[in-house]
């Protein structure tokens, strides 16, 4: 089979190489911001670069990644939120069939088969798919290629029928140690009644060494954080050696996001909340009582 693969992350890219891999020749498509990286790529057959795009252009990469969808069987993409968009797009211009989250692809009988975590992460879906399909795969799952040389070839940029205009562009400020790479977070949930209390959480990240993330309701209902740290199934999974959940019922959108984590303590005023069973520590008490104690006493112990 042929696999064409694509991310707006390199480090994601590289990843989609061995996956891609599975399954039969890679090609992978590079976007102008992305050439400066172009000497860590292995293992892939080939490197399409397009130099007249960039990997923030989310609309011109719609019609880019379709038109060159022609000449393969597959296309992966990453499963961040920019590649769960591509996805749909994609598979809805090429009528082609669509899965998320995979975390592994084979070919059995001739059929693609993959696999994917289904109902919160309670359980894994194996999957059939028709061709072309359209696939973003999970982060973590495969390693990176250590060997190979790609041949490199330069591609057109497609001309592009603009229905959004970009006025101007902002990086957004940068949040320290990204979620997914922190040896320590504190997770924070509805337990907190107002976003100036969520200082206790970041106080207690800040003596622990940690950073501090959120449940959906925080990040994306009520917007008291950025959606970069929302954990859970449709946010960042986590896999840090320590969390701290403070305030959240567990709830199995969350849950899945925090089930590579290695020790987990949780806080909740509920001792039947769904949280206690994936917890390797359980408080029941008051957040608002606990959390200074704690950070407290951290202090104490280290001098400070």
């Amino acid at each position: 089979m042929k696999v064409l693969a694509f991310s707006h992350s390199m480090d994601l890219a590289l990843e989609l190489i061995s996956a891609g891999r599975e399954l039969g020749d890679v090609s992978l498509l590079m976007t102008s911001d992305q050439e400066g990286r172009i000497n860590e790529v292995k293992g892939a057959k080939e490197i399409l670069l397009c130099k007249g795009m960039g990997s923030g252009d989310q609309e011109g990469l719609v019609e880019l990644i379709s038109g060159l969808a022609d000449d393969y069987e597959i296309v992966l993409l990453a499963s961040d939120r920019r590649g769960r968009e591509l996805v749909g797009q994609v598979a809805h211009r090429l009528g082609g069939s669509s899965a998320v989250d995979v975390s592994s692809l084979s070919v059995e009988d001739g059929k693609l088969v993959v696999e994917r975590m289904t109902f919160g992460g309670k359980a894994i879906a194996v999957e059939e798919l028709g061709l072309p399909a359209v696939i973003s795969v999970q982060k973590g799952k495969f390693k990176p290629p250590e060997e190979g040389e790609p041949s490199v070839r330069e591609i057109s940029a497609p001309s592009v029928e603009r229905r959004i205009e970009i006025i101007e562009r902002k990086e957004k400020p940068k949040v320290g140690v990204p979620l997914d790479k922190a040896e320590i977070v504190v997770a924070v949930g509805r337990g907190f009644r107002k976003k100036e209390d969520l200082k206790l959480a970041y106080e207690l990240a800040d003596v622990l060494g940690g950073v501090v993330g959120a449940t959906r309701p925080l990040a994306a209902d009520l917007k008291w954080m950025e959606e970069e740290v929302w954990i859970g199934i449709s946010g960042v999974r986590i896999a840090p050696k320590l969390l701290i959940v403070v305030g959240a019922s567990g709830q199995q959108q969350f849950a899945a996001g925090i089930m590579d984590s290695k020790v987990v303590v949780a806080v909740n005023t509920d001792s039947k909340a769904p949280i206690f069973e994936q917890a390797d520590y359980g408080v029941v008490m008051d957040l608002y009582e606990f959390l200074p104690v704690l950070t407290r006493k951290l202090k104490e112990i280290k001098g400070g």
